[in-house]
């Protein structure tokens, strides 16, 4: 199985996941690259990049819930704006006793979930093809990736925060210094072993009048 980037990744920052969970990121990676020029899911298709920039990023958010202390099991997680899965699927793949919604609003995008929930037999993940603002649910955290603006990420999910649920948002080389009056944020930093780059994580919850 040519995962090897993954697996010393996960390795060197005490990731543990099994050979089974390694043989679904195999066929997700190939659903990636097969699909991936077709519907324009993402620019990355190199083997490597798409274990580094994708898999094991999605899953460095296992780390930050730990950080933070967050119990990430037995919890119903919410993906928004889902894209290609990310980090919805690496996280439905590692944590199995715990559900993930993929939230997306694309319908193409929806039709490959579709697909990947399939051939990795992902019975814990449901696809919404949806729009964050028409979901009405409860959930423990949201998740986001790849998010320019915190504030509209706040604006757009407050109706779900509002019931108690935790925003999670995944970024890169910027810190977030922003006070949000009614919000608490946390914002966690590391650099993960065995590759060169820092991730911040934001953790925001709606403050109880």
């Amino acid at each position: 199985m040519n995962l090897e980037r993954l697996k010393e990744l996960c390795e060197l920052n005490g990731i543990e996941l099994s050979e089974n969970q390694y043989e679904k990121f195999e066929k997700y990676r190939n659903l990636l690259k097969k699909w991936g020029k077709r519907i324009n899911i993402t620019s990355i298709l190199n083997d490597k990049e798409i274990e580094e920039k994708h898999f094991f990023d999605s899953l460095l958010g296992l780390k930050a819930f730990e950080i933070y202390g967050f119990d990430y099991h037995n919890k119903h997680f919410g993906d928004v704006g889902s894209g290609g899965g990310f980090p919805g699927v690496p996280l439905a793949v590692a944590i199995q006793d715990s559900s993930i919604d993929l939230i997306e609003s694309r319908h193409k995008r929806c039709v490959f979930l579709e697909q990947v929930k399939r051939e990795l037999k992902l019975s814990n993940v449901k696809i919404l093809c949806s729009r964050v603002e028409s979901v009405d649910g409860n959930y423990d955290m949201l998740l986001m990736r790849a998010v320019e603006d915190p504030v509209e990420a706040i604006e757009i999910t407050k109706h779900i925060l509002e019931k108690g649920a935790i925003l999670c948002i995944y970024r890169g080389k910027e810190r977030f210094s922003q006070k949000l009056p009614g919000y608490q944020i946390e914002e966690i930093s590391f650099e993960p072993a065995g590759i060169t780059f820092k991730r911040h994580f934001l953790f925001i919850r709606k403050l109880k009048p």
